[in-house]
């Protein structure tokens, strides 16, 4: 999917745009939350899930419910801000991740979505750090990888997820469903 370039405004016939990136592998439920930024002068080197955990074979589960990314000051590891977009109510926050070195810069998600009975969604993400190493979150095994989005030559600066609500007794709930990133 190719990233697109979001108009933000005009100064004086200059544009200023931010380039979007996201993955084709997203689950269609759910309602996209606001963009969250980090400020222009810190870089995003960490984040964490929200997950919920298996709850066995004849009870609901939601997997993956939020995505918090934490902006630093300049490979100084200060948190100066964490950012998130929608959250689903399921779950707990899990262990930060970090990049050993530099700050994130594309993904990819892992998603299940057609199955017989359970969806889950979004169950986990990877990042590719800009020293080239990846890491992967702490969510789920459920369903599989899809493509990485292209790349944020300058690193990410931005999150949108899409979430389900809740839905009710006795009907499939999912948590998160999809993820857009703004790029620096």
């Amino acid at each position: 999917m190719l990233p697109v370039l979001l108009l933000l405004g005009t100064l004086q016939n200059l544009v200023v745009a931010e380039t979007i990136i996201s993955v084709p592998n997203g689950a269609p439920w759910g309602d996209w939350g606001p963009m969250e930024t980090c400020d222009e002068d810190t870089i995003i080197q960490g984040f964490q899930l929200k997950v919920e955990k298996p709850r066995g074979r004849l009870i609901d589960d939601t997997a993956l419910n939020g995505i918090a990314l934490y902006c630093t000051k300049n490979s100084s590891w200060e948190v100066v801000k964490i950012i998130k977009s929608a959250e689903g109510p399921f779950g707990t926050w899990r262990p930060v991740i970090w990049c050993h070195s530099g700050f994130l810069k594309n993904f990819t998600l892992r998603v299940e979505f057609k199955v017989r009975g359970d969806n889950t969604a979004a169950n986990n993400i990877k990042f590719t750090c800009s020293d080239g190493s990846v890491v992967e979150g702490n969510g789920l095994s459920w369903g599989t990888y899809g493509p990485w989005s292209y790349d944020c030559n300058k690193g990410l600066r931005g999150i949108q997820t899409k979430v389900q609500g809740r839905r009710g007794a006795f009907r499939d709930e999912v948590g998160l469903t999809d993820v857009k990133f703004m790029c620096r």
